[in-house]
């Protein structure tokens, strides 16, 4: 590794020097300082090697949130080896899908989820499967994984700033979500943009209530321990449990996807608590309610921004107050535009894609160069998104471009084409056609226009039962509508005429 860079590892090392007692990770019961964290990332790190994993391969993480999470996103910092979390909401054959360019080496799961570790194993005979809990037939224990003692190693690597560390699911263009491979540089520079946009006393206590295989929980977690602060860490979202952990470790962050802020709102309203410690809550909310809630019942501030997985969280910033609806200005070490379809700066006003430079963008989609190579184009990454600025140099969001056609749903991205595969594989459905509508809860929700088959009913229990035995329920239309013909042009179903008809 070059005199000029360096790793979230030596981030660990450093931090174990400077805050060596001061707690890093809660969950539930249990604490590590930064002392204690490092010392147990060393202890599974040699346990990795000695196991025979080697620099560059996949270790899958299928588990809700926890310590061993953070440990093991530590241990592949310092071996060189690439963690992949995987969403806990998806099916096992979803997640098969998912794993197949990867081709991970190992499987660490919750016993939970145990039956999909094992469904998958079926798929990668050569994968090994690790148990974070009781050994069985089929797993050994997380336990073996760690050396205690360190053992001598003939080499112990030391990553590059540029090499890959974590990999995270995003947008199921095509039906098979796409693994978007985070360098060390990515990560740090994602923790700086926190710390520098946020300030330092916005971010001493996080609490990661998101799953800590998205890129908002993983962004927050990290930050946080760059600074020396302190992260506690919830397997789920429960609001009360919430509440109680703001108060409790005097937390002042946390990241939200509606409908977490109002829930957390009312649960602090029937507690009677006023948040005191909170500073801030950064994410995406549809609509200003929840967020004037927030500056009217806290002393909290709401961050708005805009960001992907693919950049290691936002690239704009500013709080809600300083241009309400907009998605803020471009971060310090970054450089964002707004382009028609040649990639020409557009004026002030105009709409175009939104387009992103900088340190904290991907590396790659892994196992997809044609895909990688076109959206990283002409020197800008394509987050198929359509914005435009003001005159100020403020973002604006507008809607994902036509051929993306994203639903975001309660944080949750939703491709039509996914859901609209899966109804097709039902016998009684003709044709059918997937768009996003308006909700209060969700900010958007998933809408199905379904055409059947002569003679065929259905109801919708049946329809979203179906889907729901081959997808995650969070993909499920909330919205049925049967239909006797779906608009046609040029012999196939009009899109744009569905949407005009029905959303």
């Amino acid at each position: 590794m070059s005199v000029r860079e360096q790793n979230l590892y030596d981030r660990i090392v450093e931090n174990a020097r400077l805050f060596r007692d001061k707690p890093a990770f809660t969950f539930r019961d249990r604490s590590l300082s930064f002392g204690e964290y490092l010392e147990q990332v060393n202890q599974i790190s040699h346990g990795l090697l000695l196991s025979g994993l080697k620099k560059g391969e996949r270790i899958a993480i299928l588990m809700d949130n926890n310590l061993e999470y953070m440990l093991i996103y530590g241990a592949c910092a310092q071996t060189g080896l690439i963690a992949v979390g995987i969403n806990t909401r998806t099916s096992a054959d979803e997640m098969k899908l998912f794993l197949e360019k990867i081709e991970p080496e190992m499987i660490i799961f919750e016993q939970k989820y145990e039956d999909a570790a094992k469904e998958l194993k079926k798929s990668f005979s050569s994968m090994r499967l690790i148990s974070n809990g009781e050994s069985s037939l089929h797993a050994k224990p997380f336990a073996e994984l760690i050396d205690p003692n360190q053992s001598p190693l003939d080499h112990l690597p030391s990553p590059g700033a540029d090499e890959g560390l974590i990999i995270i699911a995003t947008a199921a263009t095509d039906g098979v979500a796409k693994g978007a491979l985070l360098s060390h540089r990515n990560i740090l520079t994602s923790n700086l943009l926190s710390i520098a946009e946020y300030g330092k006393s916005n971010i001493q206590g996080y609490l990661a209530v998101l799953p800590l295989f998205h890129v908002s929980s993983v962004g927050g977690s990290m930050a946080t321990f760059h600074l020396g602060g302190h992260t506690v860490i919830m397997s789920k979202f429960e609001p009360a449990e919430v509440v109680k952990n703001i108060d409790h470790y005097r937390l002042t962050y946390f990241s939200s996807f509606p409908p977490i802020l109002e829930n957390v709102l009312n649960a602090a309203s029937e507690k009677k608590s006023s948040l005191e410690s909170l500073k801030m809550v950064s994410g995406i909310e549809f609509g200003p309610a929840n967020i004037e809630r927030l500056h009217q019942e806290s002393k909290a501030e709401y961050w708005l921004g805009f960001g992907q997985t693919e950049t290691m969280g936002f690239v704009t910033y500013c709080p809600s107050k300083e241009r309400p609806g907009s998605a803020g200005r471009p971060s310090l070490l970054n450089s964002v535009a707004v382009v028609d379809e040649y990639d020409r700066p557009l004026a002030p006003g105009e709409e175009g894609e939104i387009v992103v430079r900088g340190e904290n963008v991907f590396l790659q989609y892994w196992g997809m160069e044609d895909t990688t190579e076109h959206t990283l184009r002409n020197g800008w990454h394509h987050c198929g998104d359509i914005g435009k600025f003001d005159e100020e140099g403020y973002l604006w969001y507008v809607k994902p471009k036509e051929d993306k056609e994203l639903i975001k749903t309660g944080g949750e991205n939703v491709y039509p084409g996914e859901v609209e595969t899966v109804l097709l594989k039902h016998p009684e459905i003709e044709k059918c056609v997937v768009i996003g509508v308006a909700s209060e809860k969700w900010g958007r929700t998933v809408k199905a226009i379904c055409q059947l088959k002569a003679g065929a009913t259905l109801t919708f229990d049946e329809v979203a039962g179906f889907v729901g035995e081959h997808i995650a329920g969070y993909k499920k239309p909330k919205i049925i509508e049967f239909v006797k013909n779906l608009p046609e042009k040029d012999g196939k179903v009009d899109r744009s005429k569905v949407k005009e008809l029905y959303e």
